[in-house]
């Protein structure tokens, strides 16, 4: 067993200010540096709507030398508060194309907005052919049929404000941040939750002079210098929204690169919430993909689901390889007491029905985290999850080790407890050493990350951790008394009793 060492973290207590951290996300560069994701939440650490905004930390080997720079970030509040008041940014997913472009997506919510708040549609309509982002001088949550305002072409950094109803130039014009104009001057408005500070209005907050649609926006950022410097935003949502839909967001954690039809292609996992309170199946997975390094995105057919599972919503991607099954896998959060996947034969556009792993236990409605690696035993893909092992609360951490067979199948070998306690969302990655580490929720509202080591016969030892002793808990009890009862309903079946 390797000798405790402690290395330095990202995203421990107090980063820019906030003690409460969330949503992690992680990924290695193709330089062999880490690159680490977390939902910065002042002075609250529940979802949207709240003052959140998205960092990142890299380290050159993922041991050590964590530097800092926030990617999303909203000023219309100070970030020592928070109000339902706030525009939010909330949930990161990371990816990095061969050409060495790192993306960043996230969902930005206007002010008021979050999850339950967003307003059907996707906040662009339709003129002269081009969808335009629509704006109003009212309320961000009226009916788009009264947003009286479209954003034109940018020509450099500026994009002209045009009347909707007669297609005439106003005085007002939009930046690439979605800062606004008016006669060439930047619009300013008082900082809320601070004395005497001044912020440039932005179309995404509540006391801007215009404003975009209450609804959920799908917002990319690149970094073409290793995370140092990003891109204005992007927002991608007009193109693969649907107008039925309100909430459309992201699967935080990993996104995946792969090449299709000699083209590569990124791809990053979405959810909706379209059918909310009106359909069993309330949240529905998909897969969004570019093939030209991000300027334009494409949807996935809506992943079907088994009946079991009632919902499929955060997902993450694998690339399964074995000597007579090749495919993508998606895995996603659901409510039974299984993680769900689906394949897909065709670089993500169509998908199979998701179904239950029976093997794969893991806390019902939470995120997941899985990966292919590098490695290898017996010839074997080996294929890692992180997720919650209590059947009924986010608690208990497990790591698990599987083999992928020649069906494509996962032989899930080994199992190593992580937790005892709270164990959230988490995110996995494969170091350039060979090793790997996990980004996790260990309490609510704050993030751990470990290192951890797999052996030649699937067994796991953390570098950083002790290693500690996991003694059986009421969810490993309850999973027994599931399975049993199981069994002997089956015995009861065959013959005849039931």
């Amino acid at each position: 067993m390797n000798s405790k060492i402690i290395y330095e973290q990202p995203f421990a207590n107090k980063e820019y200010g906030s003690e409460r951290n969330r949503i992690p996300s992680l990924y290695t560069l193709n330089d062999g540096s880490v690159m680490a994701g977390a939902d910065i939440r002042y002075g609250h650490g529940a979802d949207s709507p709240n003052n959140i905004d998205i960092a990142v930390a890299i380290s050159k080997d993922g041991y050590t030398d964590w530097d800092y720079v926030m990617v999303n970030h909203f000023d219309d509040y100070a970030d020592t508060v928070t109000s339902k008041d706030s525009a939010s940014f909330i949930d990161s997913v990371i990816a990095q194309s061969n050409t060495g472009r790192i993306f960043v997506l996230v969902d930005a919510q206007p002010s008021e907005c979050g999850y339950l708040q967003a307003k059907t549609g996707t906040g662009y309509c339709e003129i002269g052919g081009k969808k335009r982002l629509l704006l109003t001088k009212g309320k961000n949550g009226d009916k788009l049929s009264t947003f009286d305002f479209y954003v034109g072409d940018y020509d450099g950094d500026f994009a002209p404000v045009f009347t909707r109803n007669d297609n005439k130039i106003t005085a007002y014009s939009i930046d690439r941040d979605f800062c606004i104009y008016e006669n060439g001057e930047p619009l300013y408005t008082e900082q809320k939750g601070s004395e005497n500070v001044k912020v440039q209005q932005n179309i995404f907050y509540s006391s801007a002079k215009l404003k975009c649609y209450k609804t959920t926006y799908l917002w990319l950022k690149y970094s073409d210098d290793n995370g140092k410097t990003w891109s204005h935003p992007q927002i991608i949502s007009d193109q693969i929204k649907s107008e039925k839909e309100s909430f459309l967001g992201v699967g935080p954690g990993r996104g995946m690169v792969i090449n299709h039809n000699g083209k590569e292609r990124i791809l990053f996992c979405v959810y909706d919430n379209n059918g909310l309170f009106k359909d069993p199946i309330f949240e529905n997975a998909s897969v969004i993909y570019t093939d030209d390094n991000g300027e334009t995105w494409h949807r996935s057919n809506k992943i079907k689901i088994k009946k079991g599972l009632k919902k499929t919503s955060e997902a993450q991607l694998v690339k399964i390889e074995s000597d007579n099954y090749n495919a993508l896998r998606i895995y996603a959060r659901n409510l039974s007491n299984y993680i769900a996947f689906a394949d897909s034969l065709d670089g993500g556009e169509t998908w199979t029905t998701f179904r239950a792993d029976r093997n794969l236990e893991g806390t019902r409605n939470c995120m997941v985290s899985l990966m292919e690696t590098s490695k290898r035993i017996n010839n074997k893909q080996v294929v890692l999850c992180s997720a919650g092992g209590n059947l009924t609360e986010r608690a208990d951490g497990v790591l698990r080790v599987g083999l992928t067979e020649n069906n494509g199948e996962i032989n899930w070998i080994s199992k190593y407890h992580l937790t005892q306690g709270f164990y959230g969302y988490s995110c996995l990655t494969e170091l350039s050493d060979g090793n790997f580490a996990v980004f996790y929720e260990d309490e609510p509202s704050h993030l751990k990350y470990t290192v951890f080591s797999v052996d030649e016969i699937g067994n796991i030892n953390e570098i950083n951790g002790e290693n500690l002793d996991f003694k059986p808990n009421t969810s490993e009890k309850v999973l027994r008394s599931i399975k049993s009862k199981r069994t002997k309903a089956n015995i009861k079946f065959k013959l005849g009793l039931m």
